[in-house]
């Protein structure tokens, strides 16, 4: 195989085995909260709204790359279960900011421990250097793909 083909295989590969993390991940999450009844997209809408400062719905819809409906379910569903609340933005009334409740923070713990037990796992082997490379190069196709869509 020359050269060209060779690199559009590994591109290939790239793709499958980014989608193979996130479904081992998923799985890892769907594990640890077995005993709850969370839908996948609440788990990821805590686990975001935990590690992030971006907290309306449409940055979360962006972020996560998911629709603003997924999202406004997941946010009507977690406030009726008293996970998460709705607060106006006390400068711009158009912004509806999304803030854990106490009782989110136990979940919000576990799945952060998970998630740092599943980056532990993947990364064993992988030096520093290494990793910040790879996470260079991941944001600068996120970037590129981008940067097509807007042409």
């Amino acid at each position: 195989m020359h050269g060209g083909a060779q690199f559009m295989k590994e591109k290939k590969n790239l793709l499958i085995s980014l989608s193979k993390l996130s479904k081992m991940y998923r799985a890892e999450v769907k594990t640890e909260m077995s005993d709850s009844d969370f839908s996948p997209n609440e788990l990821d809408l805590i686990t975001f709204l935990s590690n992030n400062e971006m907290d309306t719905s449409k940055e979360i819809a962006d972020s996560l790359g998911l629709s603003k409906s997924l999202i406004a379910r997941s946010v009507d569903s977690l406030v009726a279960k008293g996970f998460l609340e709705t607060r106006v933005d006390e400068t711009d009334r158009r912004y509806i900011h999304l803030v854990l409740t106490d009782q989110a923070k136990p979940i919000a713990e576990r799945l952060r421990n998970r998630r740092k037990q599943f980056i532990a796992s993947m990364t064993e082997g992988i030096s520093q250097e290494q990793f910040a490379q790879f996470e260079w190069a991941l944001e600068k196709m996120i970037a590129n793909v981008e940067r097509k869509k807007e042409e």
